[in-house]
């Protein structure tokens, strides 16, 4: 009989990781240390025990993200792995729905994860929750504009003044997490084959308007360097034109420009050639853990009441009718003994309701059956957008 609990057995958890992630000798010591900055920053591990041998494991991670108008907890779930000898015999499908109540126990109203296979999470609830833009270029293609009266400086680590701005749009753009320098440690840690990497701080009259973080790392070719930027936050255009002439500037020691930025980001406009590379990926994936624990989350958007019957085969307290409305700018969702409009599953709602998709979307691709009383009633699509490594 398998036992779920927290652990500390890291050296089981890294050895099983290894194996499951096919990690190379030279970034074994990178993980190490990913795990242990995580440790130190609240992140817990647990996992499956057959007797005594830890047999399967995760890490738990705690973040605060935007989702719709509100912050709420949402647990990160990183690094599922388990022994080669215990496959198939339904040891992560027993961690997955313990985890469920672990989250819950913690108050986390959410869960995202980043899959090796949608299909493989989709199975225990989690569902597609943002893309990212993956765009390469030659920082010599800018063309934006510098406004002489904003200034920047390279720090090593984000000061205070930085912290605090990226935490206030963190508040309201996208699905953004708040950091602390805990957090900031593990976004800014090099892998194998970084040279370096900072943020660069922009200033008009002494006040910051912009930010963005760089990771400078070496191509396959002989003296070929490529800058990584992600973190790109900005106060207005004139802004975002000098962040990207200072990106254009890079150009006598940068060979490759690669920027991470939310699907809906403009940046054909400030381009004299096509990128040689532009891509748009599924990403990261939401579980809702608490569908009542939704019930007041603030939205900008007008829903008459629907009611909606939900499945989760994980979750007793996530499986039944709810009524779902949003009025006064909060969405409100209750239990409701009233007949269902329509029916999907919890993956199916939680995608929903991060904005992600629409019951639109999912009735036309036959993921939610709907009923004689439904009258249309939808949330609207929003552009979702993470960018936390775990």
């Amino acid at each position: 009989m398998y036992e779920y609990r927290k652990s500390n057995d890291v050296e089981a958890l890294m050895e099983m990781a290894y194996f499951s992630f096919a990690v190379k000798r030279t970034e074994q010591e990178l993980i190490k240390r990913f795990i242990d900055t995580g440790l130190s920053s609240g992140t817990e591990i647990y996992g499956v025990y057959d007797s005594n041998k830890l047999v399967a494991a995760y890490l738990l991670y705690p973040f605060q993200i935007r989702f719709r108008n509100s912050m709420i907890p949402m647990g990160g779930i990183g690094l599922v792995c388990s022994r080669p000898d215990y496959r198939g015999k339904g040891t992560i499908r027993f961690m997955l729905e313990k985890s469920i109540e672990t989250m819950r126990a913690k108050g986390m109203v959410v869960s995202m994860l980043y899959p090796f296979n949608v299909s493989f999470y989709r199975k225990y609830g989690w569902e597609l929750f943002f893309r990212k833009k993956l765009v390469l270029l030659s920082p010599g293609s800018l063309i934006a504009k510098e406004n002489p009266s904003i200034t920047a400086e390279y720090l090593k680590f984000p000061d205070e003044v930085c912290k605090e701005f990226y935490n206030e749009h963190a508040r309201k753009e996208y699905n953004l997490a708040l950091r602390d320098d805990h957090h900031w440690k593990r976004h800014l840690e090099l892998s194998n084959n970084e040279a370096a990497n900072g943020v660069v701080k922009f200033e008009r009259d002494g006040k910051i308007v912009g930010m963005m973080a760089l990771y400078l790392s070496s191509g396959e070719a002989m003296f070929e360097s490529i800058v990584t930027v992600k973190d790109f936050i900005y106060n207005d255009n004139e802004t975002k034109e000098t962040m990207l002439n200072y990106l254009k500037r890079l150009s006598l020691q940068v060979t490759k420009l690669r920027m991470v930025l939310p699907e809906d980001f403009l940046l054909w406009p400030y381009l004299s050639d096509q990128p040689s590379e532009e891509k748009i990926g599924n990403a990261g994936m939401i579980r809702i853990v608490s569908v009542e624990k939704l019930d007041g989350l603030s939205v900008d958007f007008e829903l008459e009441p629907l009611i909606v019957s939900v499945n989760d085969k994980f979750s007793e307290e996530n499986t039944g009718n709810f009524e779902i409305k949003a009025e006064g700018g909060f969405l409100r969702i209750s239990r409701s003994t009233k007949s269902p409009d329509i029916e999907c599953d919890v993956s199916c709602l939680s995608s929903i309701i991060s904005g992600f998709t629409s019951f639109k979307e999912m009735i036309e691709a036959g993921r939610v059956q709907v009923f004689e009383d439904y009258r249309g009633q939808d949330l609207p699509k929003v552009v979702t957008f993470n960018l936390e490594p775990f």
